[in-house]
């Protein structure tokens, strides 16, 4: 969902495209829009590494058995499986996109330092194959794979995030009401800052802070550090916050919302859901973090805080709840930052200059 402007643009150049993905012969979105469906394994499910290998194997076989000219790889995951996949295939122009470092560079702890560890080396070989461009979302990334010396400076390139359709999300003032609407809509994982901003909630309920907190996100049954069903629902039991769980409409709900909050602490590119915040002229408070400081200026059109901080965050959420002009200035400059910077367009037409 997040890359059809992009296989569309693509299209609209007069490309051929083909979509593989795990389970994408069921997806109807793509046969309707004239693009080639092809279905990947899973590279989660299996015994260990195997899963990964049959995956590896199969980008492989694909490579060296359609008539494409340049494959465009997303997440670091399937950059890391397509580069080992097309070693000693010398005529297909590769595009990897580095949507975030994830779990692998973000967490502490002996498990992700194993990982680096092991992975570490075939990481730098898949980025670094010859026919290879890297495409980073934020600076921070760029930076760290450049001085860590997993990427070569001279074919790794800056566009931010994916982009955000501004027609999609138009900017609306919220509905006229006496108690505002603080959302977060996120995937309900632990690095996201999920239970920061339940914490944030009970202690502006706590100082009577007149607002409604609501939190959009359904459960994710594959990531290992995803929230269960009974985690949200012990989690929100004192009703300091309402889980909505999964949202079809988002820019319906994102339209009523008075504040977007999201203290995520996750390596993440650049988070989709603030560029959308930001195409609806949302006032965000978010983290100074990697990926989520790229959206908000700090005073302009929200607050960064620091990650893991409920307090502060708190803090934030009411110094713009209670000053009545805030909200109205820093949603004016938030949709003038996603149409001068995040415009889907503008995105596509970088990506398509680099496919050229």
């Amino acid at each position: 969902s997040h890359r059809l402007p992009l296989a569309e643009g693509a299209k609209k150049k007069g490309y051929k495209v083909y979509v593989a993905a795990y389970n994408a012969t069921n997806d109807k979105r793509l046969e309707e829009n004239d693009f080639i469906p092809i279905d990947l394994p899973n590279p989660t499910q299996g015994p260990g590494p195997l899963a990964v290998l049959k995956t590896i194997f199969a980008i492989r076989k694909l490579l060296k058995s359609l008539p494409i000219g340049i494959v465009h790889t997303i997440t670091l995951k399937y950059v890391f499986m397509t580069g080992l996949a097309a070693f000693g295939i010398k005529d297909k122009k590769l595009v990897f996109t580095v949507a975030g470092l994830g779990y692998l560079f973000s967490e502490v702890g002996m498990k992700p330092k194993i990982l680096r560890t092991l992975i570490g080396p075939f990481l730098k070989l898949a980025l670094k194959h010859p026919l290879a461009s890297i495409i980073c979302q934020n600076p921070d990334d760029m930076h760290l794979l450049i001085s860590q010396s997993f990427v070569r400076k001279d074919n790794t390139h800056l566009i931010k995030g994916s982009g955000v359709d501004i027609s999609n999300f138009s900017a609306s003032s919220p509905e006229k009401t006496n108690t505002p609407l603080v959302l977060m809509p996120t995937r309900l994982l632990e690095d996201k800052g999920v239970a920061v901003f339940v914490e944030a909630a009970r202690i502006l309920k706590q100082k009577g802070v007149n607002a409604n907190f609501q939190l959009a996100g359904g459960i994710d049954k594959i990531n290992p550090l995803a929230y269960t069903e009974n985690d949200m629902k012990s989690m929100t039991s004192d009703g300091a916050v309402t889980w909505l769980g999964r949202v079809n409409d988002m820019p319906s709900l994102l339209q009523k919302s008075t504040l977007i909050a999201y203290p995520s602490y996750y390596r993440e590119g650049i988070p989709k859901v603030l560029l959308e915040a930001a195409a609806c002229g949302k006032p965000i408070v978010t983290t100074d973090h990697p990926g989520c400081r790229e959206v908000v200026n700090d005073n302009e059109n929200g607050f960064l805080v620091p990650i893991k901080d409920p307090n502060k965050t708190a803090e934030a959420i009411e110094k713009i709840l209670n000053n009545g002009d805030l909200p109205e200035k820093f949603g004016r400059n938030s949709r003038k930052r996603a149409e001068e910077e995040f415009d889907v367009n503008i995105i596509v037409e970088k990506t398509l200059k680099l496919y050229e």
